[in-house]
């Protein structure tokens, strides 16, 4: 590890350590009441002490295995603790809280530490964990819960203080800067009871006299992630993916790799069978083939453009090319951070769509029925269960432990034997057989695929232009007769003119160099010339000249008349062997053509996206059974006391052999490290560079610290997402993420910090795909990386919207104009629309606001319409149908209150949230309650681009905004004056 990549490693590792900064909730978190004079002083009582430790040792009887923190509360009887110093006091009058919109008991400045067992409370000087105030109690914040001060004033005190956290090391130094801190952002006093209030007409609110100490759970949320650094910073591996993401050189743009005749040969599997690739998931695919080690891909996916299919393409492929050389099955990992884009992937691989290609599209294993296994959280276990999942962990437990099951293995290999022969009509007896003959065919079927594009590359050589092969052979033999007739035209014409010369008076023809005679000639040959001669015979040639000239001629028309010839009978013979080819196919149970007519149509891209359909497709479920033989047969299979270990050997064959019938592994990044960690020579240490492919799926919101650590474990990368969609929720503000760079010495000071911001490399405004960009030798458009074009989510006149607003018109609208939707004859409704609701201002509820009338508005309409909608989708599930986005959780419960009210049967069905709570998520109609009056303004529309983004582009059909207009008040080109363009003339009724 060079000197930059180990610095970069520990300002990670610090990132990481800092994700302490949001508000703990005091319901939901086990904490011990303490007096404010022991945070000064620096000692926590005994009893405080001694309960705070025995939570630390039944939070880690939960682990697997030993990690840090245990270390730390054993060996050194250290306990990662956070004090909140300060928390909102609840006033009662007459038993009633006065202030409803505050929980009992918000805390709203907290104070990370380290507790001894002694009670003794210290600075963490080697993770330098900060003290923060929660974001959501400071301005600028679309819905603040509290207002006790500004992000600006955090980030002038933070920037201004990087040198004296550095030197911070004895408590009361650290005592001094938490009171600074405080005093500086809410200009109250530490030692007072109150805090000021920016946001309500009473100035201050009053503070509990007492101290609450937490267990620092972030701890517990992320120590997989700090294992997985602390063994960075000490192991000398070469780890060239990880060195690749975290260098700060941007390399040089490459030229994009063209769809050549080797990159056709070269794909080789496809999951799904219904449709082939577009032309930008081709050019992902090609791309990912052309891969070397310790690249990293990244792919730009906007909304709609068939990300899910690209990532199962990708693993498709790279499992099927596995099998063709009898090699091990690949260990493909796809990961993120939040649970929803993981249980997106789960999702999607287990419903691949059949085709009807007899019984090849079953499992013929027992037990299994997806081509992901899930490697969830001990929390969601149950939810993975209840949802049908194969979810599994490094032990082998849950489904492993199914499938592995003696009588199921006796099971599968009756099913598989009988499956096979089923398929091929064959008696095998045994599962070597059917192993051999799946290989087989699968060499066959990809030989075929090689052959068939070799003779369309030869027919488009001899100039078929898109014409079909047999249409192709006829012009040629139209051409030939052509020429055949010119030939026969000129030695025709040559005798006229021969009869022609014999017919001038032979004095003439002898006295012909006397000018009066020669003149008689030319008069003669005048009157004889035609209009097509006129180019290239004058009068004044002789008759040897003449027939000279046609002789070139003739030669000319021969040689053309040879090579027609020539190439109609290549084509010919090129028909013959594609018949052939064909024909052969269709006794291996593939057909390449639907209809005759299609046949000869030996178009590159038309062919090969027939061979996606017809050929890589069924050499996928060829390459699944031909792994499933070799599962049945127990390779890799550990032995005996070996289940269950994680000793390197054994997690080896563990991941390998789950491969074989299930090529991706799902897992969030927070869980990651942990699977990947082995046991020996008395000691825990990572599989660096052991998964084949890491796949980043949602990179646009996980930040560079979270993921970064997981690149050490692979050897490639395919990173997929989309900066303009919602960002991940950074763990560190800007200036204390200057502080992080600056103390980790990544940066020598403040000032070189625009070096981090240009390589991506920091945790405060970048995420892995932005990083992930950076690495990417390719451009497409003017961000790097690939980018997915072809948008069908969406019809064009809503997705256009989000195309002019971030994607510069790259986006393909694919679906069409909706009006020709024949669904709502009877409805009159744009694609985007707008219900105009008048009111000058929403009401301020606590730190929320709410538009009643727009509410009850939304209510009333969805009463007329709910069952139209529901009629016009009769084949759609319900909850797919409706979405309502809000900017605020008080208009959430608002319009929820409502539509109980006139659709109490079906309320359920009609999701209600914020964009975040939409993300990924698709229905047929999206209403947006802007609940701004006309006075307010709309912060939340132009806060951002991606959060409109992805409002819009949830909506298939119909996008409704219900509110009153005059609060889209932003110039054209911004979100809310693009809106207003967008549906002003749209009234809905």
């Amino acid at each position: 590890m060079n000197f930059k990549t180990q610095e970069i490693t520990k300002y990670f590792r610090s990132a990481v350590a800092a994700q302490s900064n949001k508000e703990i909730v005091f319901k939901d978190n086990p904490f011990q009441m303490v007096e404010a004079a022991e945070l000064l002083q620096g000692r926590i009582n005994p009893q405080a002490t001694q309960e705070l430790f025995a939570e630390a040792n039944r939070k880690n009887s939960g682990h697997e295995d030993e990690d840090e923190s245990k270390k730390k509360a054993k060996e050194k009887s250290l306990l990662n603790i956070i004090i909140c110093a300060k928390a909102i006091k609840t006033i009662f009058e007459a038993n009633e809280k006065v202030q409803d919109e505050i929980d009992q008991l918000t805390g709203v400045y907290f104070i990370p530490a380290l507790l001894k067992l002694n009670g003794a409370l210290s600075f963490d000087g080697e993770d330098r964990k900060l003290p923060w105030f929660p974001r959501e109690f400071l301005h600028p914040m679309v819905e603040p819960k509290l207002a006790i001060g500004t992000t600006g004033a955090v980030d002038d005190f933070m920037s201004n203080q990087v040198d004296q956290v550095i030197k911070i090391k004895a408590w009361p130094e650290y005592v001094k800067f938490f009171k600074n801190f405080y005093e500086k952002v809410t200009e109250s006093q530490f030692d007072q009871n109150t805090i000021r209030n920016l946001d309500e007409k009473e100035p201050y609110f009053e503070l509990e006299n007492n101290v609450y100490v937490f267990l620092d759970k972030t701890v517990f949320t992320t120590f997989h992630i700090m294992n997985l650094y602390n063994d960075l910073q000490k192991d000398e591996q070469f780890k060239a993916l990880y060195d690749n993401f975290v260098s700060l050189q941007i390399p040089e743009t490459s030229p994009l790799v063209q769809n050549t005749w080797a990159q056709m040969k070269a794909h080789c599997g496809q999951m799904g069978g219904e449709y082939p690739l577009s032309p930008s998931q081709r050019e992902a695919v090609n791309h990912f083939n052309s891969m070397s080690e310790a690249e990293i891909v990244a792919v730009n996916g906007p909304p709609g453009t068939g990300k899910t299919t690209l990532l199962q393409s990708i693993v498709a492929d790279m499992y099927v090319k596995r099998a063709l050389h009898k090699e091990r099955a690949p260990v493909i990992v796809a990961s993120s951070t939040n649970n929803q884009a993981v249980t997106n992937i789960i999702a999607s691989f287990g419903n691949i769509k059949k085709i009807g290609l007899a019984n090849l599209e079953e499992r013929w294993i027992e037990g299994v029925d997806s081509f992901a296994v899930y490697f969830p959280a001990a929390s969601k276990k149950k939810e993975a269960e209840s949802k049908g999942y194969q979810y599994t962990d490094q032990k082998g437990g849950f489904f492993v432990a199914k499938i592995e099951d003696k009588d199921n293995l006796i099971k599968s290999k009756l099913k598989l034997i009988e499956g096979c022969n089923k398929y091929f009509g064959s008696a095998y007896k045994d599962i070597d057989a059917c192993q051999s003959r799946l290989h087989e065919e699968l060499k066959f079927l990809n030989n075929k695929k090689e052959t068939l594009l070799e003779l369309v590359q030869e027919a488009s050589e001899l100039g078929l232009n898109g014409e079909p092969l047999d249409d192709c052979i006829c012009n040629f033999e139209n051409q030939i007769k052509c020429q055949q007739g010119m030939v026969e035209h000129i030695h025709r014409r040559v005798e006229e003119w021969e009869a022609c010369f014999k017919r001038i008076p032979l004095i003439y023809r002898l006295l012909r160099f006397i000018k009066a005679f020669a003149k008689k000639i030319q008069t003669e040959f005048r009157l004889f010339i035609n209009e097509d001669e006129q180019g290239f015979l004058s009068v004044s040639m002789s008759l040897d000249e003449i027939k000279e000239k046609y002789s070139y001629k003739s030669e000319e028309h021969k040689k053309i008349l040879t090579e027609l010839k020539k190439n109609k009978k290549k084509l010919e013979q090129l028909k013959i062997r594609y018949d052939h080819e064909l024909e052969q196919l269709k006794h291996h149970n593939v057909s390449l053509y639907k209809k005759e007519e299609s046949k000869y149509l030996l178009d590159s891209d038309y062919v090969n996206d027939l061979l996606d359909t017809k050929v890589r497709y069924v050499e996928f479920w060829l390459a699944v059974h031909y792994f499933e033989c070799r599962w049945v047969l127990e390779e890799d299979r550990p032995v005996g006391k070996q289940a269950g270990m994680t000793f390197e050997s054994v997690l080896d064959k563990f991941y390998h052999r789950l491969s074989m019938v299930a090529p991706c592994l799902v897992m969030t990044f927070f869980a990651l490290p942990k699977h990947f960690r082995a046991y020996g020579d008395q000691k825990h240490f990572y599989l660096f560079n052991f998964i084949d492919l890491l796949i980043v799926d949602e990179a646009g919101q996980v930040s560079p610290e979270i993921a970064a650590g997981a690149f050490s474990l692979a050897k490639k990368a395919i990173v997929v997402g989309d900066i303009h969609q919602i960002e991940p929720i950074w763990a560190v503000n800007g200036a204390l993420d200057k502080a992080l760079a600056v103390s980790n010495r990544v940066i020598p000071s403040l000032k070189e910090f625009e070096l981090l911001a240009r390589t991506e490399l920091n945790c405060s405004s970048s995420s892995v795909m932005k990083v992930a960009a950076k690495c990417c030798k390719y451009k497409k458009f003017e961000e790097r990386g690939l980018f997915l074009s072809e948008h069908r989510r969406c019809y064009d006149e809503i997705i256009d919207y989000s195309n002019k607003l971030v994607y510069e018109g790259n986006l393909q609208p694919m679906r069409g104009e909706g009006k020709r939707d024949p669904k709502l004859p009877f409805m009159q409704w744009p694609q985007m629309g707008h219900m105009q609701i008048e009111s000058e201002y929403s009401v301020r509820r606590s730190s929320s606001r709410l538009n009643l009338t727009e509410a009850k508005q939304i209510a009333a309409w969805l009463e007329a319409n709910y069952a139209c909608i529901v009629n016009a989708y009769p084949d759609e599930i319900r909850e797919n149908l409706l979405g309502i986005i809000t900017p605020f959780k008080a208009q959430v419960q608002a319009i929820r209150a409502e539509l109980k009210k006139v659709l109490p049967v079906y309320h359920s069905k009609i999701n209600i949230g914020t964009v975040h709570t939409f993300q990924g998520a698709e229905r047929r109609v999206i209403i947006l309650s802007t609940v701004y009056g006309n006075r307010d303004g709309c912060y939340f529309i132009d806060a951002n681009n991606s959060l409109m983004n992805v409002a819009v582009s949830r909506a298939k059909d119909y996008f409704f905004v219900f509110g009153d207009i005059g609060c889209l008040q932003g110039p054209p080109r911004s979100a809310s004056g693009m809106l207003r363009g967008f549906i002003e003339a749209n009234a809905v009724r």
